[in-house]
């Protein structure tokens, strides 16, 4: 989850890969001013690949892949992680085309996995569409994406969504949903947009101590209700499914 200036926005491709440093997302610093909320999307992530409503398969699209965080998380079920991602980022094996379109044919994995990328992505009917074709009947998509949460550019950054507005988009794009999950309830979205919006105005000696403060906040918080939904959270993860027998759209 890059970070950039307001004033560099119009300076970036958004059809080439930005490079950057990104937060570990599997075992982030102590220090790490979004601490809980990678280790609570981690701990999300690793309970829908452990699921049984995950099938296993031969084959896992990471579609926008960035530094493939969760391809030892998903090895367990997919032999083959193919991480997809925009022209420049050297960890990626095929690149996406300007749009979002993929140069796969249809029906070619086993499931797609988009990790914090569909609020980035200029036309998420496409994205979701593009996901849907290239995957095989019955097979799986993994979606997690940013409902309440700061603006950040990684090149662009377009879209927020609700509980039901994403739900909302991914069957219109002919998927069944299968589960949901967040990150965050709003008490805990308000402590990390107050942690967030005052962490700048410290004294650089200080923020270590008051992101481990609010960090350690928030973790008390969420650990009362682990496996609550939110309708306010920071984060929604959506498993879903192709349709063995693919219909109309609607």
């Amino acid at each position: 989850m890059a970070l950039y200036p307001d004033s560099m926005v119009n300076e970036l491709d958004p059809d080439l890969y930005l490079q950057g440093p990104r937060s570990d997302r599997i075992a982030p610093e102590r220090s790490n001013r979004v601490y809980c909320q990678l280790m609570m999307l981690s701990a999300k992530m690793k309970q829908i690949a452990y699921s049984d409503a995950l099938p296993a398969g031969e084959s896992l699209l990471d579609y926008g892949c960035a530094d493939k965080p969760y391809e030892k998380l998903l090895k367990q079920k997919f032999v083959n992680h193919v991480g997809a991602d925009l022209p420049g980022n050297k960890c990626a094996d095929i690149e996406i085309k300007p749009g979002g379109a993929l140069p796969c044919a249809d029906g070619s994995f086993d499931c797609v996995l988009s990790s914090q990328v569909l609020e980035h992505v200029t036309d998420p009917k496409l994205y979701l569409q593009e996901a849907f074709r290239v995957l095989k009947a019955g097979g799986s998509l993994i979606v997690s994406t940013h409902g309440i949460w700061p603006y950040h550019p990684d090149p662009t950054d377009f879209w927020r969504w609700t509980i039901d507005g994403l739900q909302r988009e991914i069957r219109l794009a002919g998927f069944e949903i299968s589960l949901v999950k967040s990150v965050f309830g709003i008490e805990s979205v308000a402590l990390q947009l107050w942690q967030d919006a005052t962490y700048e105005r410290l004294p650089r000696f200080l923020q270590p101590t008051y992101t481990w403060f609010i960090q350690a906040i928030i973790g008390f918080i969420e650990a009362r209700h682990p496996n609550k939904v939110s309708n306010d959270a920071s984060v929604y993860i959506v498993l879903a499914r192709k349709p063995a027998a693919v219909g109309t759209r609607l």
